[in-house]
């Protein structure tokens, strides 16, 4: 039984709070107050609100019968929190968080200080999530990279049939892309030669558009000379044997088996099972962002002010976060040294 109550189900009141309050257009044109956000960003939405709504319908079915703000009140949310408590702490903030969202921005004249003052206690208990599934997979980018190369230039050629060695190719040079331009997900698979990826004899040149970054600002940047190997013999062999497979042309960069655009739910297997076999851990697509920013904080606290214009964040919190982190390490090798000296020093 499904957790989230289908949109087409919602009570009346519902769907039409939800139409005004994502309606598209501009300011003359009566846009709504989330009309502004990406399609993935309502869709997530869409998921939380659903499910609050299918709580609801489960446990206190009489409240659907009330204006969508009414029903809001702190003892349910508190109800619903219960339920969730299985769930992790990040987890439930985005359940809470999600709904209240579309509430305050759909009824903004109300006093939501008492749920504002819920949702603080529910991030603090999350804190910055659950960093457990990252101990030993955040490797050095440096390592990443490696993996990648080898994967595309070495180990596809030891595999068992042609259309396996075209994928490894293809998982080798994504990987190596990844490991020193750590694009999202949506950017990579968003990318078009000729468009939003350039090449020129043997440089290349990623340019993302708007649309294809979170922070919504265009990023540019020249693709490293160690990628280069990788994804030229992925240019050059693998993909014109797998767009050979498929009945269209097209020009995005990454192919599946089938000679299709590679899709979104399928990068994030593609570079876990290369990952895995060249490393024997399986790496997810989001880590690589985190490797770039472990790799350069443990570098130096001057590598660590490239995390934002690397990471292409609209903000410096994360780039902060290592740069400080960087500061403690430097600091731990210079007392480390000190200690070396005065150890010296006493066995004269």
């Amino acid at each position: 039984m499904s957790l989230v109550l289908p949109q087409t189900q919602w009570p009346n009141a519902d769907r039409s709070m939800w139409e005004a309050v994502f309606a598209k257009g501009d300011l003359l044109d009566g846009q709504g107050p989330m009309g502004h956000v990406r399609q993935t960003t309502q869709t997530s939405l869409e998921q939380r609100y659903g499910r609050w709504l299918e709580w609801l319908r489960v446990n206190e079915p009489h409240a659907l019968d009330l204006p969508p703000s009414q029903r809001a009140t702190l003892d349910r949310f508190k109800a619903w929190l219960i339920v969730l408590d299985h769930t992790a702490p990040m987890t439930r903030l985005a359940f809470v968080d999600g709904v209240l969202r579309v509430l305050m921005a759909a009824n903004p004249e109300r006093d939501w200080s008492a749920h504002r003052t819920l949702c603080a206690r529910l991030k603090k208990q999350a804190g910055r999530g659950a960093q457990t599934h990252k101990h030993g997979r955040v490797l050095s980018s440096i390592v990443l990279l490696d993996a990648g190369l080898n994967l595309a230039l070495v180990a596809a050629d030891e595999a068992r049939s042609s259309i396996w060695r075209a994928i490894h190719i293809r998982d080798g040079a994504i990987i190596a892309l990844l490991a020193l331009l750590p694009i999202r997900r949506r950017a990579l698979v968003g990318l078009r030669i000729g468009e939003s990826i350039f090449f020129n004899d043997n440089t290349a040149t990623l340019a993302l558009s708007a649309s294809l970054t979170k922070s919504g600002v265009p990023w540019e940047s020249e693709i490293p000379g160690a990628v280069m190997p990788a994804l030229n013999r992925y240019l050059q062999d693998a993909r014109p044997f797998l767009l050979e497979r498929g009945a269209m042309r097209h020009d995005a960069l990454w192919v599946d088996r089938k000679g299709s655009p590679l899709g979104y739910s399928a990068v994030a297997p593609a570079v876990k099972n290369g990952t895995e076999r060249m490393l024997g851990i399986c790496i997810s697509p989001h880590l690589f962002r985190d490797a770039a920013a472990t790799t350069l904080a443990r570098h130096s606290s001057r590598a660590a002010t490239l995390i934002r214009p690397v990471l292409s964040h609209s903000s410096d919190r994360t780039a902060e976060r290592h740069y400080n982190h960087a500061n403690t390490i430097e600091a731990g090798r210079e007392y480390a040294a000190l200690l070396a000296t005065l150890k010296e020093g006493q066995t004269r």
